[in-house]
């Protein structure tokens, strides 16, 4: 599934590439030939085996990342709910891998509460206190759940989050007091990073600057999903989610992922995990893949009837 959704720039380095367009169609398909796949690491989250190192996938000339072999292959091997969604940066296309499926966010919605209570200040004219930005900091970088339900309550509980979701176009997003129990999608999810990632009227530079430096310090235990499989260089922020439930654990990842001429936003969330080391060896091959099919697609030069304006 692919659905434009604009594209942007953004204000935090490293900054989009002049892009190039191609010459000739002969030239891109000979580009794509020679292409050879990136290798990728072993990542480790204490005990748990995340990312293998022999992944291998298939370049094509489809800009899908969900449609590369490697991926198809992997999704179709797991035995839990997985859906997914990918903006491309560089096009502001998105792609959604079995979307409409709205699942809860566990800690995924802090990120979420962040930008709601940021943008609810501004429209007061009002900053975040030293004590304020100090809750933030914990309940982001460390997950904290106390730091999470003080600053929900600040904001004004769901009612105010469910208004701010509604103006940003997270129209698949619901939340209650349990802020765990928010429901929502990968697409939804996208919709929120493009504010926290590219400059708009809904938060100043400052202020997503502020939440996308949290986002890039999640403590180290903390960091399977997103950014998975890249080099150290890589820019990457993320925020995950895990929690079990009646129906097996929920694992969720999201963030950004910056480096060269490859930067693209994704979310994945999955349920019905029996158990917490595979939800998130889930999301973390899965975001290994998708970053290596996004290296992949922005070696390509775009084709001059794509608007990169």
């Amino acid at each position: 599934m692919v659905i434009p959704m604009g594209k942007g720039r953004h204000s935090r380095p490293p900054r989009f590439p002049r892009l190039r367009r191609t010459i000739a169609i002969l030239s891109l398909v000979l580009l794509v030939a020679v292409l050879t796949p990136l290798g990728l690491q072993t990542a480790t989250n204490g005990s748990d085996q995340l990312v293998p190192a022999s992944l291998h996938t298939t370049t094509t000339l489809s800009d899908n990342p969900f449609e590369h072999r490697a991926v198809q292959r992997f999704l179709a091997g797991r035995e839990n709910i997985v859906t997914a969604s990918l903006c491309d940066l560089r096009t502001g296309r998105v792609y959604s891998f079995n979307p409409g499926r709205p699942l809860r966010t566990a800690s995924m919605v802090k990120i979420d509460i962040l930008a709601a209570l940021l943008h609810s200040y501004e429209q007061r004219h009002r900053s975040l206190s030293d004590e304020e930005k100090r809750t933030a900091q914990l309940m982001i970088e460390h997950s904290d759940n106390d730091a999470a339900t003080t600053l929900f309550t600040t904001l004004g509980g769901p009612d105010v989050l469910n208004a701010f979701n509604a103006s940003i176009g997270m129209t698949q997003t619901t939340s209650q007091w349990d802020w765990g129990a928010t429901v929502t999608t990968p697409y939804d999810e996208i919709a929120l990073l493009r504010v926290l990632v590219l400059p708009s009227a809904v938060l100043t530079d400052d202020d997503r600057n502020f939440e996308l430096q949290l986002m890039e310090h999640v403590v180290g235990y903390q960091r399977f999903g997103v950014g998975q499989g890249l080099p150290p260089e890589a820019l990457v922020g993320l925020k995950n989610g895990w929690f079990p439930y009646e129906s097996g654990w929920g694992i969720n990842t999201a963030g950004y992922v910056m480096l060269g001429n490859t930067e693209y936003l994704v979310a994945i969330q999955t349920g019905n995990n029996p158990d917490q080391r595979y939800g998130r060896a889930t999301v973390s091959t899965l975001s290994a893949l998708l970053w290596r099919a996004e290296r992949s697609i922005s070696s390509i030069p775009i084709p001059s009837y794509v608007n990169v304006k």
